[in-house]
């Protein structure tokens, strides 16, 4: 039986350990959305299973369907991604969080120099897993 990873991230450490394992998740723009009124921006994406041991099964690894989401996001602002673009498919890097004084704010980058900023008064975040894995194409390469 598959486990499906389920994380919640309070402080900017807690989201370091997130943004490791959402290392690599490919995400299409059609899949994020901010919901201002709930103060709620969620995204969907197919995660690399970098937690998962064994890569005899299968040497190049496991991707699964993933959800994110952050509460209490006072204003969501893109850099270089076109929202008219939906089935364009981001890669992201990375996700950080950086203590403003009077709230926090949260950057999600992408490969290519696409950015989303979020503006909330704490860290409050949800990894999901969604669906069972599946056999990934290829392991993401890293350049050195």
């Amino acid at each position: 039986m598959i486990e499906a990873l389920k994380l919640i991230a309070q402080t900017p450490e807690d989201l370091t350990v997130m943004s490791s394992l959402m290392q690599d998740a490919t995400v299409k723009v059609g899949d994020m959305a901010w919901q201002a009124d709930e103060q709620l921006f969620a995204l969907v994406g197919n995660r690399f299973r970098w937690e998962k041991k064994g890569w005899f099964r299968r040497p190049k690894g496991e991707r699964v369907r993933s959800g994110v989401h952050f509460a209490g996001i006072s204003s969501a602002q893109l850099s270089g991604i076109d929202l008219g673009a939906k089935d364009t498919v981001l890669e992201l890097l990375d996700m950080e969080a950086h203590d403003t004084g009077v709230g926090a704010t949260i950057i999600l980058n992408f490969a290519g120099g696409g950015a989303v900023r979020l503006s909330c008064e704490v860290v409050d975040a949800t990894l999901t897993d969604l669906t069972t894995p599946w056999e990934a194409k290829a392991r993401p390469r890293h350049a050195d």
